[in-house]
């Protein structure tokens, strides 16, 4: 089979084919109990399957952990900071203080990422370098996950069900710009597939009288489907049912390798599977078991569930590991209490800034003519047939153009691009294909 290679000297980013990423093991963030604030990290070694507590003494709930680089930041909500983890050693060697209720981890760019503050309201902005707070932002009411695309970041407000939006931010100048109403209660996780599409879940709420002891109103969960470049929705999933995991961490994983969404039915027996590629639901998977599922990962290479199981807030749980195609348990390891956010870890991505020449399974050349005045070529070339999305995005991060979405076989394609009407000014066409994705800019002039 012939293999393409790329040289280019603009910015550029690849990560590698994400069927060639075998997993170097799983991070498990243990929530813990509120009252005795005993969260944890556990490591599991999916080459040798022993797992052990490699952080179990920081006194907080363990929310989130969030792999970048070489380092895992953990959301460590009662103790108000983000530990820092070394992901070589698995030793803590940090933490950035002043994060009021830290819940979820976002990375903007290499050196800055977003927290989302679930009791107030905010989103903190980090320097990861400095390991300092820089400021904070304003969202909606109890935000928790967040998804940036291209130089937009958005948060869900659940409002522990009672909100029902979205906050937009602008990642270059740190500011909220909007809003967008999904029309369902309590959107608490996102995920952006790669056709650069933004998924937003939402739980659904439950109203009770004064003492809880009767149901007043109860709404159902949905699936939203979003262009993050207009706010529009493309596709709206209604549920039947209630959504959101027993331990309310995390309720959702994508794995881009098998293109699919996994999401946690709150029932926490079921899973209901989303096709990204057709935005559509695919099924509904039973687990075997009885505990409540406090969180999960898919290695689609290995078809192998993670599945998080909560045994009790007192005592600690355990990790299933599943097979896909009979669902049967081949095999589990002890966690913390209450498992609630499990993360693959896969080798970190290559980030360049000058010339390079890999071989690559696509590639994306530099456009012809650049500058241009009218339309320019780009050409890209695939290894094989697969999903791609060619999207043109100005200064700003906003998506002006998408002339290539969908699957395209095997060979050299080339694509004419015409700015009708765009303002004159530097573009960004970025490519995905198989887990990579290449940027190139141009410049329309006259």
């Amino acid at each position: 089979m012939t293999r393409f290679t790329l040289t280019c000297t603009l910015f550029l980013i690849i990560t590698l084919p994400i069927s060639a990423q075998q997993i170097l093991g799983v991070y498990v963030a243990n929530q813990g109990n509120f009252s005795a604030n005993d969260g944890s990290i556990t490591w599991y070694d999916p080459s040798t399957g022993q797992a052990e507590q490699v952080l179990s003494d920081f006194g907080t709930l363990a929310q989130s952990i969030t792999l970048h680089g070489q380092m895992g930041y953990i959301a460590s909500n009662t103790s108000h900071v983000v530990d820092i983890l070394d992901l070589s050693t698995r030793q803590r060697v940090g933490q950035i203080p002043q994060v009021e209720s830290p819940r979820y981890i976002a990375v903007v760019d290499r050196t800055k990422a977003y927290v989302s503050q679930l009791w107030s309201a905010q989103i903190s902005v980090l320097d990861l370098q400095a390991q300092t707070v820089l400021g904070t932002i304003a969202a909606g009411t109890n935000p928790e996950d967040i998804a940036v695309v291209g130089n937009r970041a958005f948060v869900a407000n659940s409002g522990f069900g009672s909100d029902s939006t979205l906050t937009i931010i602008d990642t270059y100048d740190d500011m909220a710009v909007g809003t967008v109403d999904l029309g369902c209660d309590g959107p608490r996780h996102l995920e952006v597939d790669t056709e650069d599409e933004l998924w937003a879940f939402c739980n659904g709420n439950t109203v009770y009288n004064a003492d809880f002891t009767e149901v007043i109103e109860r709404t159902n969960g949905a699936a939203i489907v979003l262009n993050p470049s207009t706010g529009d929705i493309i596709k709206r999933i209604e549920f039947n049912h209630q959504a959101g995991a027993g331990s309310l961490g995390q309720d959702t994983h994508y794995s881009p390798e098998s293109g699919e969404i996994f999401l946690i039915r709150s029932d926490s027996s079921r899973v209901l599977v989303f096709d990204t590629a057709t935005n559509t639901y695919k099924e509904s998977l039973t687990f075997p078991g009885t505990e409540s599922i406090g969180g999960l990962a898919y290695d689609a290479d290995a078809r192998r569930f993670y599945v998080g199981r909560i045994v009790s807030f007192t005592a600690p749980g355990f990790v299933q590991i599943l097979n896909r195609d009979n669902l049967m348990e081949t095999s589990r390891f002890r966690a913390g209490v209450a498992p609630a956010h499990l993360v693959l870890h896969r080798p970190p991505s290559i980030v360049a800034s000058e010339a390079v020449r890999l071989p690559a399974q696509a590639s994306l050349l530099p456009a012809y003519p650049n500058p241009f005045t009218e339309a320019a070529t780009l050409t890209f070339t695939l290894e094989s047939a697969q999903s791609v999305s060619l999207l043109i995005y100005d200064v700003l991060g906003r998506e002006v153009a998408r002339p290539v979405a969908g699957s395209r076989p095997a060979g050299e394609h080339r694509v004419v691009w015409k700015a009708d009407r765009l303002p004159l000014g530097v573009y960004y066409a970025r490519l995905r294909a198989g887990g990579q994705v290449a940027t190139v800019s141009l410049v329309l002039s006259r």
